[in-house]
């Protein structure tokens, strides 16, 4: 390794949570919203880093962060962000990064570390909970990193084919993916095949596919999905358990069989999205 590639991961290494990028970084972890305190490990729920999606022409790492991110904040998660810059933005290389960065959290203290990714960065957030045993759940939505339908046909199919053996090789997380209506990114067919893997590996699941009112690649970063699925987020990133049936119902998540009921509130945390307001009533373990 040469002087300047161990200086810079020196550099990444050390920068606080929270703190801004110095200029040459080329990974780094913030806070989703600064204006929102750090509760830390010992009174947080857990951790969750969001990883966003990498574009073929601009800098995702500038992206806003997605609308349902608060609302984990108020139910008692500390938020962060996973950036990259494009030109180092790898899936093998940010994986590994993004489950380093699970390892510093969990070495803090944080009892739970979720991730949660929009695109290529729900594939990055897969690929670490297949190569740690130290990330506890992931939220993948609309996952892709090979291209549309119209730009990459070629490749367009990778984004089902490349996911199975992905989906097949998580370790022990329980998993969350959101698959949308008229995305250009998506082969169809994925939901099924999800469902059947992850049941097949025994891991604990809800695959949302084709959810009536949101549509496209991005729905995920809609004030209106904000609505509809934080308090599912929720209640899944809570639940004690999450049983063959579990699935998100009217804004409630149900935990499955046996108990194949709803999550009993002990505590409500209300979040304050663009307008809107959401309940998300949380089974603390």
């Amino acid at each position: 390794m040469n002087l300047r590639r161990w200086l810079l991961n020196i550099s990444v290494a050390l920068l606080p949570l929270g703190a801004s990028a110095p200029v040459h970084a080329q990974m780094w972890l913030e806070t989703t919203n600064s204006s929102q305190p750090i509760l830390g490990p010992s009174r947080a729920q857990g951790a969750v880093i969001w990883s966003h999606g990498r574009s073929v022409d601009s800098e995702d790492s500038t992206a806003p962060s997605p609308p349902y991110m608060p609302a984990l904040h108020d139910g008692g998660w500390d938020t962060f962000r996973f950036n990259r810059m494009r030109a180092s933005d790898t899936l093998a290389a940010s994986a590994k990064a993004l489950a380093q960065e699970v390892h510093k959290l969990k070495l803090q203290g944080y009892r739970q570390v979720a991730l949660a990714g929009q695109s290529f960065g729900g594939f990055l957030s897969l690929m670490a909970a297949d190569s740690s045993d130290e990330v506890d759940a992931v939220i993948a939505t609309a996952p892709a990193a090979y291209g549309s339908f119209s730009e990459y046909y070629d490749s367009w199919r990778s984004n089902a084919t490349k996911l199975y053996p992905i989906l097949e090789q998580v370790r022990r997380a329980r998993v969350m993916v959101f698959y949308f209506h008229g995305d250009d990114f998506d082969p169809g067919g994925r939901g099924e095949r999800s469902r059947a893997i992850l049941a097949a590996h025994n891991l604990p699941y809800v695959v949302v596919d084709q959810p009536p009112q949101l549509t496209t690649h991005w729905a995920a970063s809609t004030v209106q999905f904000a609505r509809l699925y934080s308090a599912c987020i929720l209640g899944f990133l809570d639940a004690k358990t999450v049983a063959t049936g579990a699935h998100c119902e009217g804004g409630t998540f149900w935990a499955g069989a046996p108990e194949a009921t709803p999550l009993q509130p002990t505590s409500t945390a209300t979040a304050s999205i663009q307008g809107a307001t959401i309940k998300a009533h949380i089974d603390r373990p």
